[in-house]
């Protein structure tokens, strides 16, 4: 902060007074030269010239200054302060060069192109698609271990180093007012002023939904496979529990791709409902999934089974036959959004009744 030093001696002339030899005077009160040059005897920062501003607007010095006079010139320094920084900035940015000019996918980006932002960060230019950039702060507001919320300071991928809270200021005026994205979490973040703790704090039960979501809809194919097998045996132990015939049995050779597309939702409630908070809102959630899946193996109780299909050709004499065993799969089941729809009647419709069209 020697600069900020230099422009208090400039503006407040501390070096002229009273007690100097070829002292003159220059309009400046003598109590408020010595106010700022005990504290040019400190060492100033951002956060305690803030400090010296409220202290000194409690200090017994401040009594024989005219009203506001500290005010005023404590403002001027700083405007100029800040002038001065804001032509730095500028004149660094102009020099630096762009480091990265594609984007995630290795596509080239033109500085000036829609949703295009350009980052002035560690003294050199990042081009990034806006889509792309909030890809970037979702993962880090959102990192979890075992659904854990641990939000994460958000890095520049090119350098690892985070940002700082001036680019991130930047980034969201860019998002907020030249695209058409909508960041739920990156703006609520901006609303807490970029403070992780308050974020934590304040969002965490969405943040355990985005986990979840990641966790469901990102995990390798392996990870789902195994997660959907433990849900499946939790749901077989819970009906013989209740003494229930319903069993769900996959093949070890069904589809995994298609155990995973059909199965997914259901994965999405189950885990859901093991990390919700309240007691009321859990059992109720194990219920509605419970409900579904029940629903799932009601409408075909041989789901995942293996088929055997012969077919008949004819050889090319005509006159014997070959027969080909195919393999099949039972894949045969409800559509999970028409189930949800009957969750949410279920809630309901103990209220009214609907007319029969027919």
């Amino acid at each position: 902060m020697a600069t900020y030093s230099l422009i208090i001696k400039n503006i407040i002339n501390t070096e002229n007074t009273i007690f100097s030899v070829n002292y003159k005077p220059d309009g400046i009160d003598n109590n408020l030269k010595i106010i700022f040059t005990i504290f040019l005897t400190k060492k100033i920062n951002i956060l305690n010239k803030y400090i010296f501003f409220n202290e000194t607007l409690e200090s017994f010095l401040i009594k024989n200054i005219k009203e506001n006079e500290f005010i005023n010139y404590f403002c001027k320094i700083q405007k100029v302060y800040n002038v001065l920084n804001k032509l730095i900035y500028l004149y660094k940015y102009k020099k630096a060069k762009i480091i990265v000019n594609t984007d995630m996918g290795l596509n080239n980006l033109n500085i000036n192109g829609k949703n295009v932002i350009c980052v002035f960060h560690n003294n050199s230019k990042y081009l990034f698609h806006s889509n792309d950039l909030i890809n970037i702060i979702n993962s880090s507001l959102t990192y979890s271990q075992y659904f854990f919320c641990q939000p994460q300071n958000i890095k520049n991928p090119y350098n690892n180093i985070p940002f700082n809270k001036s680019t991130l200021y930047n980034i969201y005026f860019f998002i907020r007012y030249k695209t058409d994205y909508y960041p739920e979490l990156f703006f609520k973040f901006f609303k807490l002023d970029f403070n992780l703790s308050l974020f934590k704090k304040k969002y965490e039960k969405i943040l355990i939904n985005y986990s979840i979501n990641n966790f469901v809809y990102k995990s390798p194919a392996n990870i789902l496979v195994d997660e959907i097998n433990d849900m499946i045996d939790y749901f077989n132990t819970q009906c013989r529990i209740q003494r229930l015939k319903n069993k769900i049995s996959i093949d070890a050779d069904f589809p995994k791709n298609k155990l995973i597309k059909i199965m997914r939702p259901y994965l999405l409630m189950y885990i859901a409902a093991e990390h919700v908070y309240i007691q009321y809102s859990r059992s109720n959630t194990f219920f509605l999934f419970e409900k579904s899946l029940l629903m799932f193996n009601i409408f075909n109780p041989q789901f995942g089974k293996k088929k055997y299909k012969f077919l008949k050709k004819n050889t090319n004499d005509f006159n014997t036959y070959i027969y080909e065993k195919i393999i099949e799969f039972d894949e045969r089941h409800i559509p999970f959004y028409n189930k949800c729809k009957n969750n949410f009647l279920f809630l309901t419709d103990h209220l009214s009744y609907e007319e029969d069209d027919s």
